[in-house]
């Protein structure tokens, strides 16, 4: 039994060099302990661009960071990497070929079922043999894997028949002719896995997670399955990418009820439906096998417990809007504002912007360099000025930003909170008299000013605000793109007040002050103020963050 932090990667169809950097990026500040590919790894040797690429690879000019498997996509292999392959050979150091079906199970016991290519529609008119790098498979390919009776993790090219049914989350109208496979669902039903990833180039579905039926005399629980399809990285929506840590000791926890299974109609007749319940489950994470596994680190933070990690098993993926080099940008779970309190913004206007590392990480391990705090900081910061730009910008002036942090000793994962304000508040200082009287009201220190380009003592305990604004003229040239990336726009000024070891601090305090600014006052609690859409949390939590997306897109530097 064990742990891994694992990433799953999209169709890279040939773009090895932009894939590659970026998982290089993220590996370095994450420590992934093995990367999955779904779909298509190599592109088309009609495209001169995957070709230099390929050819890059096999020179060893792309560098492959963690040990990372594929299988078969829907195209066949270019002849140098089928011929390497053929001859038993890995393609380059640190890419290794899982085969075209198979079981792959690591030393810590994550067992992985893959099965590759698409499913030959009429075997009769097959007369060829199926190679071992061939983009097709057989019914029997996948009957075959159903000895494998249990999996972790089951990686297909083709979605599973019926995927969606019984599902709240729409299919976006790109993937409605997705292809998909009976023999694909039967082996799902037949493992029952933790997870199951597959590719659609196109664009992300994933759906919610569904359990299985039983057995009429089984006196187990349901087991589980999470479905979630990855697009490629050419895919515009970005989110080609996901990650989280498997516990091989216990199946991973949902956050609410598991629907009915999406394959129970068509389940033979010596089954039944589950009694239905909320079946309370357990959550965490695996690592990789044999001559490719790396020593066992110690024992780290437990990130279960800290809903904003990129790595933890239920952490919402489809809330995440730009990933940096050192930070993310996400929106806000329950947020302060709803979708009608700004009608500029095509979200709720509510943010997050979350470091990669761990505060706890640090004080297991030792204090990060100065620099290296110094460049977190200084993303982090740029992440606010770009929001606060668009926020300007799609406001036509009309809207600023204030922007908190809270850092104190004990907070396993520091972030920042951006929210959208009234221009008019914060130019009549409104904003910050309400923060120096709210701070007097609890007792606080007094806030002192400090230069909001300039990140505080990284060993000290404060609460630190934010506020940006601009005028409609400065906007009008942002707009209409006359002002140039670098230029300054608008005016920002910050506060704070430092947290001493023995002083009680409320840590809603800055969502409690912008509460009564903008006379929100009943969602001070965001466990009160999630978002629902025709009864679904995640899909008005999908809509505010595609929403974000799209007003974020032109100002969204790290995405470029």
């Amino acid at each position: 039994m064990g742990i891994a932090k694992i990433l799953v990667v999209g169709a890279i169809q040939g773009k090895l060099k932009k894939a590659f950097e970026k998982i290089s990026k993220l590996q370095a500040k994450q420590n992934f302990d093995l990367a999955l590919i779904i779909g298509d790894v190599f592109g088309s040797t009609s495209d001169n661009d995957a070709t230099a690429d390929l050819s890059a690879l096999l020179g060893g000019q792309i560098n492959i960071p963690l040990a990372t498997y594929y299988t078969t996509g829907s195209s066949p292999f270019p002849d140098p990497v089928q011929q390497k392959l053929e001859a038993d050979e890995d393609v380059c150091p640190n890419l290794f070929f899982l085969g075209r079906k198979g079981t792959f199970t690591t030393t810590e016991g994550v067992k992985i079922v893959n099965l590759g290519g698409n499913l030959i529609q009429n075997e009769a008119q097959t007369a060829e043999a199926i190679g071992k790098c061939d983009s097709r498979y057989l019914d029997n390919d996948a009957r075959g894997l159903h000895g494998a009776n249990s999996a972790h993790i089951l990686l297909t090219n083709e979605w599973p028949k019926n995927i969606n049914h019984g599902s709240q989350i729409r299919l976006p109208e790109e993937l409605k002719s997705q292809s998909s496979s009976q023999s694909v669902s039967n082996l799902c039903e037949a493992l029952k896995p933790w997870y199951h990833f597959s590719s659609s180039p196109e664009s992300l579905w994933e759906r919610e997670p569904f359990e299985h039926v039983l057995e009429y005399h089984s006196l187990d629980q349901p087991s589980v399955t999470r479905f979630k399809s990855l697009p490629s990285v050419a895919s515009p929506t970005k989110e080609w990418m996901t990650a989280f840590s498997l516990d091989t000791s216990r199946p991973p926890s949902t956050v609410g009820p598991p629907t009915k299974s999406p394959f129970q109609a068509s389940s033979p007749s010596r089954k039944r439906p589950a009694d239905e319940g909320n079946y309370q489950r357990y959550d965490r994470g695996g690592r990789h096998q044999g001559r490719h596994n790396k020593r066992a680190r110690g024992n780290r933070f437990d990130s279960s417990d800290c809903f904003m990690c990129l790595n933890k098993s239920d952490f919402k993926t489809h809330m995440v809007v730009s990933i940096g080099e050192e930070s993310m940008v996400t929106t806000q779970r329950g947020p302060l504002s709803t979708m009608s309190t700004f009608p500029q913004l095509s979200s709720s206007g509510h943010a997050m912007i979350i470091p990669h590392y761990h505060a706890a990480d640090e004080l297991a391990h030792g204090k990060r360099s100065v620099e290296e705090v110094a460049n977190e900081f200084k993303e982090m910061n740029k992440f606010r000025m770009a929001l606060s730009k668009m926020v300007g910008s799609k406001s036509q002036g009309q809207l600023g930003t204030v922007c908190w942090e809270v850092r104190r000793n004990g907070i396993r994962h520091h972030h920042w909170s951006l929210i959208a304000c009234h221009a008019d508040k914060i130019k009549n200082g409104l904003v910050e008299a309400a923060f120096k009287v709210a701070r007097e009201q609890h007792g606080y220190p007094a806030l002192e000013n400090c230069d909001p380009e300039s990140q505080l003592p990284s060993d000290s305990d404060y609460f630190r605000v934010w506020t940006w604004v601009s005028n409609p003229v400065e906007m009008a040239d942002q707009t209409n793109g006359d002002a140039t990336d670098d230029q300054n726009v608008g005016t920002s000024t910050s506060m704070f007040f430092p947290l001493s070891e023995d002083l009680k601090f409320n840590i809603w305090f800055g969502r409690e002050v912008m509460a009564g600014l903008l006379k929100l006052e009943d969602r001070v609690n965001w466990m009160h103020a999630l978002l629902r859409k025709d009864g679904s949390e995640q899909t008005a939590e999908e809509e505010d963050a595609e929403g974000l997306k799209r007003d974020f897109e032109d100002f969204d530097f790290a995405m470029k």
